[in-house]
């Protein structure tokens, strides 16, 4: 078995037949990759549509539990996967017709221990087709995770950009974080992959389709989702934190170089954090008291933020206000104020 294409599912009855649907019309023998989807509890009808797909397609494999969240259902996932690389995808979006087979082939016969390649967001449900394949890019270099860090600051963290060899991933017995709480533990899973890693390749190919739904795009006007993103965020970065003050154990080259990056997205994370928390109305007492953690464990003020794309009037305005706790009270009044008479 050559790959695992692996699926938490929770709920997703809108769009599980689709994602399974891309992953039957690609260029990899059927015999070749399993897609193993676990159903975490769902109340709908998703297990029953993955039931009904499962009878016809041999290659996919159905496993429930009661609801347990994502982070633990993916370690599950992990354990079952029988293929060399291991990829995984989110219920809710799809991959394109025939993506995966040139890029599961270069992984295997390079030995890599992590493959990445792009990934396109999108309200189009039937963008099945690849603009440019793999073979029409340039092939790409293979270099150690420590050097792809270095050389990458704005890294992808998502999970579903990367295939990865399962025995690289057992060597250095990594998994899912099943004590972090508030969010998915996927950034530091992807970073901790890559400051283990000693083979890593990277094609522009555009394999992954973020689905952006109609349902996703009224859930961001809603307010308790709001606070809940917010607050996945700050999670988020506490974890981030913990990676970067442990940067020293590991037996990598470019060490400083590394940290000041994962310093630089971490800032960028408390940046747009403290947006979310404007947006979601949080009280200035709770932002305060949000602020008073983050400068605990170094997140904030904010000292790495401005460059690269950040390196303009407008984020250096934002982060001199955002940086100045008085100033931004000020600033949230006033952003109350135009909020309530727009």
């Amino acid at each position: 078995m050559k790959l695992s294409i692996l699926i938490p599912m929770y709920n997703a009855e809108s769009y599980i037949e689709r994602c399974l649907d891309s992953l039957m019309h690609q260029d990899i023998s059927k015999e070749e990759y399993e897609v193993v989807v676990f159903n975490d509890g769902s109340k709908d009808t998703s297990e029953a549509i993955v039931k009904k797909v499962a009878k016809t397609h041999t290659n996919v494999i159905l496993h429930s539990h009661k609801n347990e969240g994502v982070i633990s259902t993916r370690n599950k996932l992990l354990k079952l996967a029988k293929g060399t690389y291991v990829y995984f995808m989110d219920a809710d979006d799809y991959v394109a017709h025939n993506a995966l087979g040139k890029i599961l082939e270069f992984s295997l016969q390079n030995k890599l221990d992590i493959m990445g390649f792009d990934t396109q967001v999108t309200k189009n449900d039937k963008q099945f087709d690849l603009e440019t394949p793999f073979h029409e890019y340039e092939l790409p270099n293979i270099v150690s995770g420590a050097q792809f860090l270095k050389e990458n600051k704005n890294l992808r963290i998502e999970i579903w950009w990367f295939l990865i060899r399962k025995s690289f991933l057992n060597k250095n017995k990594l998994a899912f974080n099943e004590s972090v709480q508030g969010y998915d533990g996927d950034v530091v899973f992807t970073l901790r992959s890559f400051l283990y890693a000693e083979k890593v390749a990277y094609s522009p190919v555009s394999v992954y389709r973020y689905f952006q739904s109609v349902e996703s795009t009224m859930r961001t006007v809603n307010n308790a989702y709001k606070k809940r993103i917010a607050n996945y965020f700050l999670a988020l970065i506490f974890d981030f934190s913990n990676l970067i003050d442990s940067i020293e154990k590991y037996p990598i080259s470019h060490k400083n170089i590394i940290k000041g990056n994962f310093k630089f997205r971490r800032d960028a994370f408390t940046f747009f954090t403290i947006i979310k928390m404007i947006r979601a109305e949080f009280s200035i007492e709770i932002i305060k008291e949000k602020l008073i953690k983050l400068e605990r464990i170094k997140a904030y003020p904010m000292q790495s933020f401005i460059d690269g794309e950040y390196n303009t009037l407008k984020y250096k305005l934002l982060t001199y206000i955002f940086n100045h706790r008085l100033l931004l009270f000020v600033f949230i009044r006033l952003y109350e104020t135009y909020s309530k008479i727009r």
